[in-house]
């Protein structure tokens, strides 16, 4: 019986050890799920530069890892945010005004405990990828203070998601879009860099020729360097 008992508690820790961890927020009574990643040798005492990662819609944080940000060497903690509504078999960013007034408001909370909870140095950069582009988006324009810099990937914004909230715009963005995307139309990104402009955020924008998801192949180590620069400045 004693044995029995034993083997139900170390099922028990292990899931419980397995399992990711989250962050709870005041604004909305919101969880986030999240997955921590370290490049460059680093260890999860250090003190690091922190890159917050924002999966696409239908994704998970640690496919997305897999997918994005696995050719880091800089040392660096990469926290990787799991988006908070269900979508397919994955999940997903807000994309309604309403849920991108509870949601945003959240990631920007989410972002500054997480960079008390771990020793980081700076403010943390933000990356996105399609619908956690769109959310790098809405942040550099409505929290952008919280951020060093922001990296929307594939995303686009538009001015009836912003709501009639102030802005507080802060980080400089550098923002990648590929021309042939049919999922995400260059032309949804060139609208989120107006946007982004008319608000006062000073935006980049690099086309590239090809796909939605083929960003992360023919692109993936001209973004990995961009982030890293910004990383190593925080150093």
């Amino acid at each position: 019986m004693k044995s029995l008992i034993l083997v139900i508690l170390a099922i028990i820790l292990a899931t419980w050890w397995l399992k990711d961890p989250t962050i709870s927020v005041p604004s909305g009574d919101v969880s986030f799920s999240y997955v921590v990643k370290y490049s460059g040798g680093a260890g999860k005492n250090d003190y690091l530069p922190m890159l917050v990662a924002l999966h696409g819609n239908g994704d998970k944080a640690k496919n997305f890892y897999k997918t994005a940000l696995d050719e880091f060497s800089t040392p660096a903690r990469i926290v990787l945010l799991q988006g908070p509504l269900s979508h397919g078999s994955g999940n997903a960013w807000p994309w309604t005004p309403d849920d991108f007034s509870q949601y945003g408001k959240a990631v920007s909370e989410a972002v500054d405990l997480l960079a008390l909870k771990y020793p980081t140095a700076g403010k943390p950069a933000l990356l996105g990828f399609s619908g956690g582009g769109t959310m790098a988006y809405y942040q550099s324009v409505k929290y952008g203070d919280t951020y060093s810099r922001i990296f929307p990937v594939s995303g686009q914004l538009s001015d009836t998601a912003l709501g009639d909230d102030l802005s507080s715009p802060g980080a400089d963005v550098l923002a990648f879009h590929g021309t042939s995307d049919r999922v995400v139309s260059i032309g949804g990104g060139k609208m989120a860099v107006k946007v982004l402009q008319d608000k006062g955020v000073r935006v980049t924008f690099t086309e590239f020729d090809g796909g939605h998801h083929g960003i992360f192949t023919n692109m993936k180590s001209e973004i990995t360097k961009a982030v890293e620069q910004q990383l190593e400045s925080l150093r």
